[in-house]
């Protein structure tokens, strides 16, 4: 074992037993059962905030989190000899959700859906809770939009254009009217206005980096049921990695998990709508929040990506990886737009249905 780590884990009470690297850190088997250590960059005081949010998410019925143990001083953080600071975390053998498997990925929706309805209405005592509320996608969207201008404009002002700055500028158009539309819709939502303040009054937690990667199927399930999301059956499964946890519109997560699946596979319109339909059937979404999803998926994410990602590095070398993104994204431009039509038509049927709903006489 690492010398630093050994010194960390001497400040526990439990007794290690074995350990080995994972995770871009150490997982180890110990007398009180598996534990993940890793170097913690961020503030002591988020780790209470996380740690706090944490009990509450266990004393409300959703037991597999990575919380955070305690040494024998009581205190969350362990430094080593060269004061840096380490945590240690519960953790849970199984494997990633496989992006490329539907009953995974529909599982892990329903899994979001359950998180969620217990990171609602939060009422946790101490100071600073309102510092971790980071404000509304509009705000992440209009400088997108911006960066999104200044690259185009730097591409333009270049003699001699590569191919990728040139591929870049003849998708623009296309995609910046698709950018600036999610921006006004924003703005001229109403819902989303009242899905922010909301967020903000009732304290409601999003994971904030909720992906693949940070849900485990743990060992010992015996497979899923084609039917579960009737049954209720689920795998059991653990949620990790809360250090982008903020208080938010619990939308941005399903926004986020969804965006990654469709563009890992292609933008399949059944997948897409099953992961939401899986969601809405643990957690009924709003009009509203159904609304909101739609205008977040509208915005070309992986576009301003790969071109911000050009920016940020060295102009003058382009890696044939980026290129190969660019290609792709643009070559599902298709599949992406009939699987927004296609949200787009069941959000405005659901809003219909409510619509009578809301104008049928009692007794009806």
């Amino acid at each position: 074992m690492d010398e630093k780590i050994k010194e960390v884990l001497d400040q526990y009470s439990f007794e290690v037993t074995n350990a080995y690297r994972g995770r871009g850190a150490f997982i180890c088997e110990t007398s009180q059962g598996l534990k993940l250590v890793r170097e913690y960059p961020l503030s002591p005081n988020r780790l209470v905030f996380e740690s706090m949010a944490k009990y509450m998410i266990r004393d409300r019925g959703y037991m597999n989190i990575d919380q955070i143990t305690v040494n024998r001083e009581g205190e969350l953080l362990s430094k080593n000899r060269y004061d840096k600071s380490f945590v240690v975390k519960d953790w849970y053998e199984g494997r990633e959700c496989d992006m490329k498997s539907r009953e995974d990925l529909l599982a892990t929706s329903v899994n979001l859906a359950r998180l969620h309805k217990v990171m609602r209405h939060v009422n946790l005592s101490g100071e600073g809770i309102g510092s971790y509320f980071y404000g509304g996608m509009k705000v992440v969207f209009e400088k997108h939009c911006r960066e999104m201008k200044s690259i185009k404009n730097y591409m333009r002002s270049r003699k001699q254009k590569n191919k990728f700055e040139t591929m870049y500028l003849d998708y623009y158009d296309e995609f910046f009217v698709q950018a600036q539309a999610a921006v006004n819709a924003l703005a001229e939502n109403a819902a989303y206005d009242d899905l922010l303040r909301e967020a903000g009054e009732e304290k409601t937690l999003c994971h904030g980096d909720y992906n693949h990667h940070n849900v485990i199927l743990m060992r010992g399930n015996s497979g899923l049921p084609a039917s579960y999301t009737a049954s209720g059956k689920l795998p059991n499964m653990a949620t990790v990695n809360f250090d982008k946890m903020n208080v938010n519109i619990q939308i941005n997560d399903l926004y986020q998990f969804l965006r990654k699946v469709m563009e890992k596979n292609r933008w399949d319109i059944h997948l897409g709508m099953d992961i939401i339909y899986a969601y809405d059937s643990e957690r009924p979404m709003t009009a509203g929040e159904k609304e909101y999803l739609y205008i977040l998926m509208l915005f070309p994410e992986k576009f301003w990506k790969i071109a911000n990602h050009y920016y940020n590095t060295r102009k003058s070398w382009t890696s044939a990886r980026n290129q190969e993104k660019l290609e792709a994204f643009a070559a599902s431009a298709g599949a992406r737009q009939q699987f927004l039509d296609k949200f787009y038509g069941y959000m405005m049927c659901q809003m219909r249905a409510a619509d009578v709903n809301d104008h049928t006489p009692a007794g009806f």
